[in-house]
C-alpha cells in the first residue's frame, strides 16, 4: 500500500458564500492518493479529496498504518466485508467529512482492483453502461463580473451548455452576475445558482423570485438549515431534524418559480427520505466522496429515482481517480439526468493520472479500460508531491 500526499492549484482563487465554510477562498487543494497493491500483481487507486487542515487529517504514514491494520491480508474482491471492517475501525472522533472521504477512497481502489481482475470497467460492476459521456455543469465561483464574463465566454466557446454560479455573499452583485451569465450563456443554457445555505427562508423566497425573473432555472442549497458548513462539520444538526429541514425546503420550493436542488450525501439516508416525503426538492445532489463511496451513492440515486426526483453528481473538486469514479457511477445510472458538477479536470491546473480526463463539448467521456480506466502518472505524483 502507498499513500501519496499531493497539492494542486486551482486556475483561480475560488470563493463561496460564508455559509459554504471556505473562509477567504481556496487557491489550491490537498489530496491523499491511495494505491492498494494485491498479491495478484494488480493495483487499485483512490483519493481522499480536497482536504482541509481543520479536519486534522492523518499524516500519510499514519494513514498507511491505519488502513493496513484492516486491509492487509484481506480479500480485495470481498469488498462489502472489507468496507464494513474499515468503517468499524475508524475512530468516532474523526471529522465526519474526512471519515466519508476515507471510506470512499478505499472503496474506489477496491472497485478498481475488481475491475482489473475481471477485465471490466467499473461501470459494469455497478450495473452496466447507459451512456458514454456525462454532461458537466461548469461551476463559476464568486468573483468580479468582468472576470466572470470572460470565464463564461470561454466555456460557452468550449461547448458547455450548463452552468452553476456561486452566490450568497452580496445580493446586488449576485443579480448583476446572473444577468451577465444568462446574457453570455444564452437563453437555452441550463443555469443554476448555489447559495451554499446563505439565506433564511423568507430571504431565500424573496431573492429567488427575483433571480428567477433574471433567468435562473434552479437553486442549490438555498437555506441555512442545510448550509454547506453544517453539512461538513455538524451533519447531526440535520440528521436530528430531517422533517423540520425538509419542511423549510418544501415551502421554498412551493413559493419560487425555480427548481430546488439539495445535497443529500453528507447526511443520513433519512434526510433523503424526508425530502421525498415532503416533496421538498426537485433534484438530489449526490457527491460520491461525501456519500462515503459508490455503493451508498448508488443507493441515494435509487432512492431519488423511486421518489420521482432527478439526480446530479456533485463534486469536492476531485483529481483523476475521484472524477473517474464519478464518471463510472453516472455511466451506470440512468437517473443521473441533470448536468453534473464534475469540474476537477478543468478547475485544477494539473492531475495525477493518465490518460488525462478532458472536456469535449461540455462533456467528459467515461473511461473504457478495466477498473477505473486511468492509471497513476508517476511523474505527476512527484511534481505535485507535498508534505502536510
Amino acid at each position: 500500500m502507498h499513500v501519496y500526499p499531493v497539492s494542486v492549484n486551482r486556475i483561480y482563487k475560488t470563493k463561496v458564500a460564508p455559509a459554504g465554510g471556505h473562509g477567504a477562498g481556496k487557491e489550491g487543494s490537498h489530496y491523499l492518493i491511495l494505491e492498494l497493491e494485491t498479491d495478484m500483481g494488480i493495483s487499485g487507486i483512490g483519493e481522499i479529496s480536497d482536504l482541509e487542515a481543520a479536519w486534522n487529517p492523518p499524516l500519510p504514514d499514519a494513514l498507511k498504518e491505519q488502513l493496513s491494520n484492516v486491509l492487509l491480508g484481506a480479500d480485495p474482491l470481498r469488498r462489502a466485508q472489507g468496507m464494513a471492517e474499515l468503517e468499524a475501525s475508524l475512530p468516532g472522533t474523526m471529522h465526519p467529512e474526512l471519515r466519508r472521504l476515507m471510506t470512499f477512497s478505499v472503496e474506489v481502489a477496491l472497485f478498481d482492483v475488481a475491475g482489473k481482475v475481471y477485465g471490466a470497467p467499473v461501470y459494469e460492476l455497478l450495473g452496466g453502461r447507459c451512456r458514454e459521456r456525462v454532461e458537466v455543469s461548469w461551476v463559476a465561483y464568486i468573483r468580479g463580473a468582468d472576470l466572470l464574463a470572460g470565464e463564461i465566454e470561454e466555456k460557452v466557446a468550449q461547448g458547455f451548455r450548463a452552468f452553476k454560479l456561486k452566490v450568497g455573499e452580496d445580493f446586488e452583485q449576485d443579480c448583476d452576475r446572473v444577468r451577465m451569465l444568462r446574457s453570455v450563456a444564452g437563453p437555452e443554457a441550463y443555469f443554476k445558482v448555489d447559495a451554499s445555505g446563505a439565506w433564511e427562508e423568507k430571504e431565500a423566497i424573496e431573492n429567488l423570485r427575483l433571480l428567477a425573473e433574471l433567468g435562473i432555472d434552479a437553486v442549490e442549497t438555498p437555506v441555512g438549515a442545510a448550509a454547506r458548513s453544517i453539512a461538513k462539520d455538524h451533519p447531526e444538526q440535520v440528521n436530528d431534524a430531517v422533517d423540520d429541514v425538509a419542511s423549510v425546503l418544501a415551502r421554498v420550493r412551493k413559493a419560487v418559480p425555480a427548481e430546488v436542488i439539495e445535497h443529500v450525501s453528507d447526511f443520513e439516508d433519512r434526510f433523503a427520505v424526508a425530502l421525498i416525503a415532503h416533496r421538498a426538492v426537485d433534484v438530489f445532489n449526490v457527491v460520491p466522496g461525501q456519500a462515503g463511496g459508490l455503493a451508498r451513492a448508488l443507493r441515494l440515486i435509487s432512492l431519488a429515482q423511486a421518489g420521482g426526483i432527478c439526480t446530479l453528481l456533485g463534486s469536492t473538486v476531485e483529481l483523476g481517480p475521484g472524477t473517474a469514479a464519478s464518471l463510472h457511477l453516472a455511466a451506470a445510472c440512468p437517473a443521473v439526468e441533470v448536468a453534473s458538477d464534475l469540474v476537477g479536470p478543468g478547475l485544477l491546473t494539473g492531475d495525477v493520472v493518465h490518460p488525462r480526463l478532458r472536456y469535449d463539448g461540455g462533456t467528459l467521456r467515461v473511461p473504457n479500460g478495466p477498473g477505473l480506466g486511468v492509471e497513476l502518472d508517476r511523474e505527476a505524483l512527484a511534481r505535485y508531491g507535498t508534505q502536510f
